[in-house]
This record gives C-alpha cells, structure tokens and sequence, in this order.
C-alpha cells in the first residue's frame, strides 16, 4: 500500500491536503534467500497479531546516515507493537545502517533491491521478522503535487519516504517530525497487520470507498472512520496542522486485528 500525499499549492490560500493508498499490483520481487519474508502484502497478518506460529518479533530498522528516525520514534513503535501484537517474548530492535543511495528518487524495483543487498533479519525458528527502511529519497511514483510517504508493499516489507517527511516538516509552520514518522510508520504497519480487508477479514464492514480519476467508487483498504489510524487522511491532517497526537486504531479496526489474533 502507497500512502500517498497531495500538497498544497504554494500560494496565500490554504489547500486541502488528501492522504490515500493505492493498491501495489506489482509483481513480487525475490527478496532471497529467505522465501517465507517474500510473500504477497498482508499474508503474513496473522503472523505478526498471533503467537500461534511466532512468539516473537524482530524488527529491523535500516536507514540512510542523516535520515535515521527519531528516538522517540522508535519508541513509540515498540510500544504500537506491544500494545497490539501477542509475543511474550517480546520486541528486539536491529538498527542497520543502508549506503546513501545515488539514483535519485526510487522505484519499487530500487527500494526492493536495497532491501535485498541489505537486509540481514529473517524469519528464524519462532521470531518473525520485518524491515523498515527510512529512506533518502523520495518516490518516483511522486507526481505534480502529489507526494507518496511510505508503503507497505511484501509480508514483511515497508519502506518510510524520510526525505519527503523531512521536506514537509522543515517548512515554515511545518508539522512536527516525529509526529509525521510515528503516524506514518504505525498506519504502514496497519496494512502489513492486515488492514483494511488486506488479509484481516473485517468484523463489520468499514473499509472505505473513495472515487478514483475516473469517478469510480471502490474499495482502497483504508478506515472510513475519520478518527482512525487507518483512515485515508490521517497523515494530511497531521502535516496540515489539524493534529498534534497520535491517532489509535477505531472500534472496527481494533475488533478486526483481535478477531484474528491481536490484542
């Protein structure tokens, strides 16, 4: 899932900032040698609520030197974690440090390659294990005034658009960082934990219908209540100044990740 922003335009006026994710129809790319972390996004739902078949969960956090997130950014995800994820032994932390990358902004192809030239945790015995990496650069799937901040895009896969959450904290009046990280980070790992509709079946129907270019309505795997983590517009409104905490997951979502195995 692409978590995506539409900037304001730079005039007198304010503008109205959407957030929204797409779909990631790419084809899967090999992440070896590890098949298990090479899986299709939201497979691996369970996985990470339950302790059926891990008990525990290893995270690596991989970034480029100048674009690593906030301390409290961190703490703030193992604490997500544990509020939401049943693994009695618990959260280890690897952080590794990525090369700065050279290319410019980054494909799918580039960030999954990256991934697989640096990625050391694994699946191992009963811990599951995920990569998160705080880029420095920004998408190439950033268009006009468009603007993606992250994606969830295999099982155990997501990468954060640092660079661009640094763009837009550093402007004039701009949103604090690590409020931008957290909630970014946090509503990626939504969708790797299934939601919405993504691999966690929805207790009650609450995924949101939002018309594409072409007018069309359908289902996008976002909350369509507004005061949720998962809703589509969560992040514009924290860059647009309207929020200064963090968002929670709603009733629906919290009953969907528990009726699959969360807390």
């Amino acid at each position: 899932m692409k978590l995506k922003l539409i900037a304001p335009y730079l005039t007198l006026i304010f503008a109205f900032l959407i957030i929204s994710c797409s779909s990631d129809s790419s084809n899967e790319t090999p992440v070896d040698p590890k098949a298990a972390n090479n899986k299709s996004l939201g497979t691996a739902a369970r996985d990470f609520l339950s302790a059926e078949a891990f008990t525990g969960l290893h995270v690596e956090i991989a970034y480029v030197n100048g674009f690593k997130p906030s301390a409290t950014t961190i703490n703030n995800l193992r604490n997500f974690f544990s509020a939401r994820l049943n693994k009695p032994d618990g959260i280890t932390i690897t952080e590794t440090v990525v090369p700065a990358t050279t290319v410019g902004s980054l494909s799918r192809e580039e960030y999954v390659k990256i991934e697989k030239d640096n990625r050391t945790v694994f699946n191992a015995g009963d811990e599951l294990a995920v990569w998160i990496f705080f880029a420095d650069q920004n998408s190439e799937s950033d268009e006009g005034n468009s603007r993606i901040l992250g994606t969830a895009y295999l099982n155990t896969s997501c990468i954060i658009f640092e660079k661009t959450l640094k763009d837009f904290s550093n402007r004039i009046g701009g949103a604090n960082l690590t409020l931008l990280e957290s909630i970014t980070t946090q509503h990626e790992f939504g969708h790797l934990f299934g939601l919405v509709n993504l691999g966690t079946a929805m207790v009650t129907p609450h995924e949101d219908e939002q018309p594409d270019d072409a007018g069309v309505d359908k289902l996008n795997k976002h909350c369509n209540q507004e005061d949720c983590l998962m809703y589509f517009q969560t992040v514009g409104n924290a860059v647009g100044g309207v929020m200064n905490s963090l968002p929670t997951f709603d009733e629906f979502c919290l009953a969907d990740l528990q009726a699959n195995g969360g807390k």
